[in-house]
């Protein structure tokens, strides 16, 4: 070596590119996305915006890009999240799975999932194909599931044991010594990624409920229309309730549900079609479900008779109750003057303050009663019943529900309560005389409609004693001193309004459902469903032996929750081995 003189070392090759390939961000981000610990912190993050959507009410697809109805539909919740409601609408979590940062989300995912997959399958692979055969003895002293023994085993019955088994073995022979390896279910490796994979179609599926998915309720009357999609959609679908049926079984219990649909696309005709509740009818890709039914509307149309102009015409859902008094009333010679629920129009304060229903209704022989029952009466009041007589008896009896008395020449049974449908309308127009001559209260009555037993609001029954319906007939009060009653396709002018009581009809729910994404749904859980139970059920064993003159030697992989090392012990034993046998070995 010369003086003065400085030997450089020469840089160690690689290094450069190591710290290139360190701060690389495509190798940065790739690292991210097929790390575990990011895997699950994004299904936490979904699963808690998933509860999020499903905790929060999110805004129905028929309201949503719809001003006039967003802003209806945020005032009605304004009452449970109020000062809330505003920042909760700007951020999205009234339409959480619309939103694009739930996209973003759900793509993250997508890229996380595919890049796992990816990056697993070539080395999972090549293990599937190409497995590795020997290991050094070192493992076999060291492997997790392993077995020492001071003596060989018959290596032809080892063989022919892990062959019966279901393994596929192979057997070499080399310096004195024969080795086995023994593979078993080589492709269930793969049952991790399909579950992974499981998880993309899932979030696909998501992707294509969030783009293409829709649904709109519809509730309406027989001969009624509605849009599924808002009023200015140039591919508007509209769906006509024709017919809506109920069955009921001899106690009342609904038995079936179904309505008649015509169903218009662009104000073309396109089906006809009945739906029920587990038949739907379907059309481009919509399945119109019957979710509901209701059985007391009733059709009112009221006519200006000066012009002729219909300035009023609604099918009215009467989804509220009065009790009224199922009354049969006959003369001295047994004949029926009345029978009847007797439609309570009036209201009556007595001197002590005691406030009760009132009735004036005439029977069919002329003779005028009145009708008292105390206001939110029960069947234990007593309904009130009195009114003059021509020749002189007057009628005056008090009874309880199931009673019969004699008062005046005549016969009354008060059979019990009857709930009967009303509605009160502040919107019904009124003759001129009446108040301001304005549209103003008024109250709608639907006596004589018998469709099963309990409450009206889901159809049953409004005559719980079995009594025969008669014709359903509408008493209207408010529009004079008077209440007014009508049958079906009578009128009543008054004040120059010609009241029609059109006719009894009935209501249906009709949820029209679009989701495309179902089939991706049942793909997802059929490969996840597959996956984990090859994982759980089938895993891949692999096992090497060493079996020489003097020794042998036994190591094995297999999942933590296999307890490979004691059917080592088992196949040891079996082979020849002179082993006690141990409390949990399973022969």
């Amino acid at each position: 070596m010369e003086a003065g003189k400085t030997i450089r070392e020469p840089a160690r090759r690689g290094s450069w590119s190591r710290t290139l390939n360190f701060i690389n961000p495509l190798r940065a981000v790739w690292w991210l996305v097929t790390n575990v610990r990011f895997a699950i912190i994004l299904l936490v993050l979904l699963v808690v915006v998933a509860l999020m959507g499903v905790l929060i009410p999110q805004m129905p697809d028929n309201v949503r890009g719809d001003a006039v109805l967003e802003a209806n539909w945020l005032s009605f919740e304004h009452g449970r999240f109020g000062f809330m409601t505003s920042p909760m609408h700007d951020a999205g979590l009234f339409d959480v799975f619309h939103q694009r940062w739930f996209g973003l989300m759900l793509a993250v995912t997508v890229v996380s999932a595919g890049a796992y997959v990816v990056s697993r399958f070539p080395g999972i692979w090549t293990s599937i194909r190409r497995p590795r055969k020997r290991v050094p003895d070192r493992y076999l002293e060291m492997a997790p599931h392993r077995l020492q023994l001071d003596a060989p085993v018959d290596a032809d019955r080892l063989e022919a044991l892990l062959r019966g088994k279901r393994y596929k073995v192979e057997r070499t022979q080399e310096a004195g010594a024969t080795y086995l390896f023994a593979d078993r279910f080589q492709i269930a490796q793969l049952g991790t990624l399909l579950t992974h994979v499981a998880i993309i179609v899932f979030v696909l599926s998501a992707v294509v409920r969030r783009v293409d998915a829709y649904s709109a309720p519809l509730f309406f009357a027989e001969g009624d229309s509605l849009p599924v999609y808002p009023v200015s959609n140039p591919n508007q679908i509209q769906v006509q309730l024709s017919n809506s049926y109920a069955n009921f079984s001899a106690d009342g219990a609904p038995l079936d549900y179904r309505s008649d649909l015509v169903i218009y696309d662009r104000g073309v005709e396109a089906l006809r079609c009945s739906s029920t509740v587990n038949s739907p009818c379907t059309y481009k890709g919509f399945k119109f479900y019957e979710v509901a039914y209701f059985g007391y509307g009733a059709q009112v149309s009221v006519r200006d008779t000066a012009t002729g102009k219909l300035v009023y015409n609604e099918t009215l859902a009467l989804s509220e109750q009065t009790p009224s008094p199922r009354v049969k009333i006959a003369d001295a010679n047994g004949a029926t003057l009345l029978d009847t629920a007797v439609v309570m129009t009036d209201t009556a304060t007595t001197p002590d303050g005691s406030t009760y229903q009132a009735a004036l209704v005439s029977l069919s022989d002329g003779r005028p009663l009145t009708f008292w029952l105390p206001k939110d009466a029960k069947d234990g009041d007593k309904l009130v019943v009195f009114g003059p007589d021509e020749g002189g008896n007057t009628v005056q009896t008090a009874l309880t529900a199931g009673q019969t008395q004699q008062s005046g020449g005549l016969t009354i049974s008060y059979n019990g309560l009857e709930a009967v449908p009303t509605q009160d309308l502040d919107d019904f127009p009124l003759p001129a005389d009446v108040g301001s001559g304005a549209n103003g209260p008024a109250r709608l009555q639907l006596s004589n409609v018998n469709l099963g037993t309990g409450t009206a609001s889901s159809g049953d029954y409004v005559s719980e004693g079995g009594a025969a319906a008669g014709t359903p007939q509408l008493t209207i009060t408010g529009v004079k001193a008077q209440a007014v009653a009508l049958k079906s396709g009578e009128t009543a002018t008054i004040g120059g309004l010609q009241y029609t009581f059109e006719g009894q009809r009935e209501f249906s729910g009709i949820e029209a459902r679009r989701d495309r994404s179902d089939m991706l749904v049942w793909i997802g859980a059929a490969a996840i469903v597959l996956g984990l139970a090859i994982t759980f059920w089938v895993p891949r064993r692999r096992l090497w032996a060493k079996i020489t003159s003097a020794r042998t030697a036994m190591a094995g992989q297999a999942p933590s929750h296999a307890n490979f090392t004691q059917e080592l012990r088992n196949l040891a034993r079996q082979a020849g081995a002179d082993l006690p046998p141990e409390p949990d070995d399973d022969d």
